[in-house]
Formats: C-alpha cells, structure tokens, sequence
C-alpha cells in the first residue's frame, strides 16, 4: 500500500498529481491577459477544456490558475527593488490534474491541439510563442498538501458512481 499523504492511503491507484503551465511571457497591457483582466484567462479556459474533453466534464480533478511566474517574480522583487515592476515578469496560466499516465498522454495531445500548438512553441490561441512545462507534484511532501483536494475529489467522483 502507497501512502500519499498521511491523510489517505491509496492502494493500486496509478494517479498523480501534474501541473502543466504555459508560459506566456510578459503580460498583455490590457485586456483579459493583463495582470488587472477580469475573468479567468482566455488561455486558462482552453487549459480545463482540454481536460474536460477525457471522460466528459468534470470528471478528471482539476483547476487552473493564471499568474506571473513565481521563481521569475520573486528574484525581480529582489533584484530590482524599487525598479520592480509587474508587467515585466513573464505570466503563466497553470492546469493542475490529478490524472494517470495515460489520461496524462490524452490531455497533453488535447492542449497541443487546443492552443493551436505548432513544434516551434507558436500557439494559434495565444497568438505567440509560448512554452509548455510539465512538473511533477508529489503528495509525499507536507508542502504540497494543498493538491490533496484533487485526490478527494477523484475519490468522491467514484462512490458518486
């Protein structure tokens, strides 16, 4: 038996936590890519369609988010201090899923297709080049104890069936 956290004990269970995140280089300065949009990031949408699109809506745990890019944001908060200025710290819209290794394989052809992605990085539905990471989140660390709500919700999806 596999223990995710100290929370749940999973047995046999092949899912794992993933973020996948789409860099998208500095911020648009107005509009529904700006730091100051309203509304959830056009790019973001298009991130929890795509998962939505495996096994119907809803059902693979997910969320998104929109953002500048942590690690970039905080070394220019200390590099250039008073100088600092959001709109020049790259943006990333975030899909994180709790997902198998195949479902995984479906979603990430399902993006390619939904951001109109081309193998250079240029994406239709960003209208750029944009840069596509694939991160690991492991349960095992107390740090990411946040994510457990997805493997709650997995679990409820399947005694709700």
């Amino acid at each position: 038996m596999e223990t995710l956290t100290s929370k749940v004990p999973i047995e046999n269970d092949e899912h794992q936590v993933w973020e996948l995140a789409v860099d998208l280089g500095v911020p648009d300065p107005a509009g529904p890519g700006s730091l100051a949009g309203e509304g959830i990031h056009p790019i973001a949408l298009a991130l929890e369609d795509s998962a939505h699109k495996i096994h119907g809506a809803n059902r693979i745990p997910c969320f998104t988010a929109f953002g500048p890019i942590s690690a970039l944001d905080e070394f220019a908060q200390r590099a250039w201090g008073d100088g600092y200025d959001p709109a020049d710290v790259p943006v990333e819209c975030r899909l994180t899923v709790y997902v198998t290794d195949d479902e995984l394989d479906q979603l990430v052809q399902l993006i390619v297709e939904d951001l109109g992605m081309d193998k250079t990085g240029y994406s239709t539905a960003a209208g750029r080049k944009v840069t596509v990471c694939l991160r690991p989140i492991s349960l095992a660390d107390p740090e990411n104890g946040f994510y457990q709500h997805l493997v709650d919700q997995y679990h409820n999806l399947d005694s709700a069936d």
